[in-house]
């Protein structure tokens, strides 16, 4: 099921625990061009291209590509001239440019649900990466105890997640209900979002299907070697600090050489 990307705009944060400021800050230290992987509705992309790195954005979900497309054409002229939105799978593109950094934020390698997507997906990173080059993502971290309260008779159970006020006075309520396959390594999540209007009155509900896989450190640094990789950096969140809590987000660099 595709996104509906006003709602994903409404509940998404402008920045994730860091997130923006770091891929950003990546980009200035390459110096670009730049490709992010998974762009969205270009959460992270405007902000690199505004810096003056030029930056490609993929991306495959139809309604989030219009709404890339959209946003793209509102920039200023010499953002838009830095900018290049691309329709294609992560797991099977083919450019011409070859990049200082590739980049893919918000747990966007986990739409790989294979091994044999992952290396896919990888292939292509390293084949468009420049001599130097670097890839950096991130992914959340497989929480055993999160994971133990959707599991059993808890598993699939609808849970609140937020609240996000409308400028109208009304309000978008976001709910969702997980289901952890730990054999395959995959979450199942259903996301029901419900806007009221002001007096209360139910306006319409959207359901969003999404199945991502799960990854641990050992198999990020198994997944990226295979595919070539020598030098892999795996932080515990977007500070720099050491990965050693069972919460933390896996902040991950790796380097050709």
């Amino acid at each position: 099921m595709s996104y509906e990307p006003r709602l994903y705009d409404l509940v998404t944060p402008e920045a994730l625990a860091g997130d923006r400021d770091w891929y950003r800050d990546r980009a200035r230290e390459s110096g670009g061009p730049v490709l992010e992987l998974g762009a969205g509705t270009g959460r992270i992309t405007f902000g690199i291209a505004q810096d003056g790195i030029s930056i490609h954005a993929l991306e495959t979900d139809p309604a989030m590509l219009e709404t890339l497309r959209r946003k793209a054409a509102d920039q200023p002229r010499d953002v838009q001239a830095r900018l290049t939105v691309v329709d294609g799978d992560m797991r099977w593109f083919e450019l011409s440019e070859r990049f200082a950094l590739i980049i893919a934020p918000f747990r966007a390698f986990l739409h790989n649900l294979t091994e044999r997507d992952q290396l896919a997906c990888l292939t292509r990173v390293r084949k468009h990466l420049r001599p130097g080059g670097r890839f950096a993502f991130n992914v959340f971290h497989p929480s055993l105890d999160y994971m133990s309260h959707h599991s059993g008779a808890l598993a699939g159970v609808w849970r609140w997640v937020a609240t996000v006020p409308l400028p109208d006075g009304g309000c978008v309520v976001r709910s969702e209900a997980n289901r952890y396959d730990t054999v395959r390594q995959r979450v199942h999540s259903q996301h029901r979002y419900e806007e009221y209007a002001a007096d209360g009155t139910l306006q319409r509900t959207f359901l969003h299907r999404l199945e991502l896989a799960y990854l641990y450190a050992p198999d990020i640094r198994r997944l990226l070697m295979e595919a070539g990789f020598k030098s892999v950096q795996i932080n515990g969140g977007f500070d720099g600090r050491a990965f050693e809590r069972d919460t933390d987000e896996l902040v991950v660099q790796a380097r050709l050489d």
